[in-house]
């Protein structure tokens, strides 16, 4: 593993800076989940392999040229091969699942990465396959075909162009009112008339823009916080379901399957293993 003294190292595929805990190789993809157990700083380094990152716990900063953004957990980026950043992880550590994508497989598919860092705090279509391929990983049953879909999926959320080169100027508005009221029972009237427009035009506009309907949107917003409370063990699921707005933990569990690929129950275990 290369050391902290290596400014402007290349990582070649599978190296990283912080510990592998556990990985797996095929000929499309190296996936690997990391821990580093305590605070560290790591120079300003490129990757050899363009990869994605679930930030799955911990207190994580990245960036380059002194700008580092906060990364917090169940936060999913997409950084191009050889794009040059450094990071520093905080006081209690933090934990990675990645996914490295051979160049030749990117060739054989005929697709060109984008070429600067994609980020998806939830609300996007990067975090969720990401999630459901570190479920699978976990289980020890990655079958080769879920596996290249879920990879595929992440690939086709990089691939498409950025929405707000084409949102209206209401639609920050709306978005802004799921992401701070999520866990209330929002109405597509409401959110209507906040944009000031009608019901039937925003349901269009939205899905256009955001490739998912505003729902799916609330739903992703909700599963990611309850993501964050399943890190610990002091809340029961129930619980977790009635704070992030389910109609119960039956419902709960229904959504968080559908978008994570594993029950709430065997995902608090993963993160705990």
């Amino acid at each position: 593993m290369p050391t902290a003294h290596d400014p402007g190292k290349l990582l070649r595929g599978g190296e990283f800076y912080s510990r592998i805990e556990t990985t797996l190789r095929t000929d499309e993809v190296l996936l690997s989940e990391l821990r580093q157990p305590c605070a560290r700083s790591v120079p300003r380094h490129e990757h050899e392999l363009a990869y994605f990152t679930v930030v799955l716990n911990g207190d994580y900063l990245e960036g380059d040229h002194g700008r580092l953004e906060e990364l917090s957990p169940f936060t999913a980026t997409f950084n191009p091969s050889g794009i040059a950043h450094s990071t520093v992880i905080g006081p209690a550590g933090a934990s990675f699942f990645t996914v490295e994508l051979r160049g030749q497989h990117l060739r054989e598919l005929d697709m060109s990465p984008p070429n600067t860092t994609q980020l998806d705090r939830g609300a996007g279509s990067i975090l969720w396959p990401g999630l459901r391929l570190y479920s699978a990983f976990k289980s020890q049953t990655v079958d080769p075909l879920l596996l290249e879909s879920h990879v595929l999926e992440m690939l086709s959320a990089i691939s498409k162009p950025t929405p707000e080169k084409t949102a209206p100027h209401w639609l920050s508005r709306v978005k802004d009112r799921l992401q701070d009221e999520f866990r209330e029972n929002l109405r597509m009237r409401d959110l209507a008339r906040d944009a000031g427009v009608h019901p039937v035009h925003l349901a269009r506009v939205f899905r256009s823009v955001e490739q998912q309907t505003p729902g799916d949107y609330l739903q992703r917003l909700r599963i990611r916080a309850a993501c964050d409370l399943l890190r610990g063990w002091d809340h029961p699921l129930a619980a977790i379901a009635a704070d992030c707005g389910f109609a119960d933990q039956s419902h709960f569990t229904r959504v968080f399957r559908k978008l994570a690929g594993t029950t709430p129950a065997q995902f608090r275990r993963a993160l705990q293993a």
